[in-house]
């Protein structure tokens, strides 16, 4: 529902003309109050509302009573689908639906958290082509709001700028709220009615993906192909497949390869690496895409800012240099934090066991994909081309040869000499940790870090939280961000060290979850929703 518009305070002149405007000033379902009209489109309009009792302002998305018409009879169904399930996500980057339903005179709402910014549509528009680091940036959000929305079962499809929201979020200019759930396709198995009119042609051709044009069966792999494209835009200020009209581009997505980014734009800030991610999301078969939007996400965390290649030579063999950023992982009902700075990493095929570098010890951590060795004096290692690397065997490799038969016989001297370490030395004490009880009334609360885009720390209060490393440094602040559908959120700040329990309330809101629809809905007798 692009068409209707954005919950944004950055579309208010169209208020000027809201004029005789009915619902101005009048109370929807004695809960909120419509101020003013911010937008409009075919499908409806987006009104600024203040929710009651709260007095929170929202923005309140309003069907046009005369859209549906004879042409689309399961159009309202649609809208109850749309609100239904957007209702259920929850990620900080996904727009938080608040209410919605119909009132005794047939208005159809969906009342949604009011958002300030403006579209990455204009932003492509305004500014384009982005630095790498800023696309990957954005592009990294979006990949963790429809991560969470695959994860219930449901695929966007309409993935493209013009329903992506840029807004400033603390200090962060591109913070990024995904919306308009409109086209949402619900594959959890359970539809058994197709929603859409024989014919009728749902979807944004510039951002399709191939298996959408020719009707096939999709999943989370369309939109990663959307994501592509959105990519593509934003580092080159173009979509790959631009033509005279729809059918032309429809048949470009399934026929023709996306042309190269430096191609499209020669002015475009494009590393090899992410080029590399944009045309493995624009496969043609979704089988050669990622297979998931953690992948992606993956993948762009080593591109822009979120990594740091390079190839390293040493006594074992070649090495890739990989910057990455502290992280956390969760186990059951517990999360654990790392140090948070930028750190680098080899990634090798070494047995296990410490491993020397330089002068320091440092014990590798096992992987999936191999043992993880942080890298020491990186630096010094190329600058002075011998170092050794010990092995869990104790057996250190193989030193460079000498140069010549001179400098073989030549006694070194301490300064070209790196210093051999045992396998048997200890290695650095585990790093010092820090627990934190979160509790929420009522329990059952969602809890995640309010920066670093809002990563999630446990599903279900009560929890405990880890911190270690860096983030477990005794004094430091960290925000908790409580969140509970049919409740409020609430921000908590914890000083590491102070305090061992943090609990947060959060208050019902106005009338708790979403009400029944007095229409034809989702939780009406006899509807099913259904992929369409």
């Amino acid at each position: 529902m692009a068409d209707s518009g954005a919950p944004s305070a950055s579309n208010q002149p169209a208020a000027a003309s809201s004029g005789s405007d009915t619902l101005i000033g009048r109370l929807i379902n004695e809960r909120f109050k419509v101020v003013a009209l911010i937008a409009r489109g075919g499908m409806g309009k987006v009104y600024r509302a203040e929710q009651a009792p709260l007095g929170r302002v929202c923005a309140l998305k309003v069907l046009n009573p005369n859209y549906a018409g004879d042409s689309d009879p399961e159009f309202h169904k649609r809208f109850f689908l749309e609100a239904s399930i957007a209702s259920k996500l929850t990620h900080p980057n996904t727009v938080t639906i608040f209410d919605y339903g119909r009132t005794d005179d047939d208005v159809f709402y969906m009342a949604m958290e009011y958002l300030e910014g403006r579209t990455l549509h204009r932003a492509i528009k305004e500014e384009s082509p982005f630095a790498e680091e800023r696309a990957a940036h954005i592009a990294r959000q979006i990949c963790r709001a429809l991560r969470e929305a695959h994860s219930l079962g449901v695929i966007h499809r309409d993935l493209k700028p013009a329903n992506v929201y840029l807004v400033e979020h603390a200090d962060e200019q591109d913070f990024v709220k995904v919306l308009d759930f409109g086209l949402v396709k619900n594959v959890d198995g359970s539809a058994t009615e197709e929603l859409t009119q024989a014919g009728l042609f749902m979807g944004s051709p510039k951002y399709m993906s191939p298996e959408q044009i020719r009707g096939d069966k999709v999943d989370a792999r369309t939109d990663i192909y959307s994501l592509g494209i959105v990519l593509y835009e934003m580092i080159t200020g173009k979509v790959p497949f631009d033509r005279a009209n729809s059918v032309n581009i429809l048949m470009a997505h399934v026929n023709e390869a996306p042309p190269p980014l430096k191609e499209m734009n020669p002015n475009s800030d494009a590393t090899p690496q992410i080029e590399s991610v944009i045309m493995r999301c624009l496969a043609k078969d979704p089988k050669d895409r990622f297979e998931s939007m953690d992948e992606v996400l993956g993948a762009l965390k080593r591109t822009g800012s979120g990594a740091l290649t390079g190839t390293m030579m040493g006594a074992t063999g070649e090495f890739s240099a990989v910057q990455g950023s502290g992280l956390f992982g969760t186990s059951g009902s517990s999360a654990s934090l790392s140090g948070s700075g930028p750190q680098s990493a080899l990634s090798g095929n070494l047995q296990s066991g410490p491993v020397a570098v330089g002068q320091e010890i440092v014990a590798p951590k096992k992987s999936g994909k191999g043992l993880m060795v942080g890298v020491v004096a990186a630096l010094a290692v190329l600058a002075g081309g011998a170092f050794v690397l010990t092995r869990g065997s104790g057996e250190p490799a193989a030193a460079p040869a000498a140069s010549s038969a001179k400098a073989a016989d030549a006694p070194p001297k301490p300064s070209e000499t790196a210093p051999v370490v045992s396998a048997s030395a200890k290695p650095p004490a585990p790093p010092h940790k820090v627990t934190i009880k979160a509790e929420s009334e009522p329990s059952g609360a969602t809890v995640r870090l309010r920066d670093r885009d809002g990563e999630e720390l446990c599903k279900d209060t009560p929890c405990e939280i880890t911190f270690m490393g860096a983030d477990a440094t005794p004094g430091a602040e960290v925000k908790l961000y409580f969140t509970k559908r049919g409740h409020s959120s609430e921000t908590k700040t914890i000083k590491i060290g102070a305090d061992d329990k943090v609990t947060a309330k959060l208050a019902a809101q106005g009338g708790g979850a979403a009400p029944r629809p007095a229409g034809p809905g989702p939780e009406s007798p006899g509807f099913k929703p259904v992929p369409y």
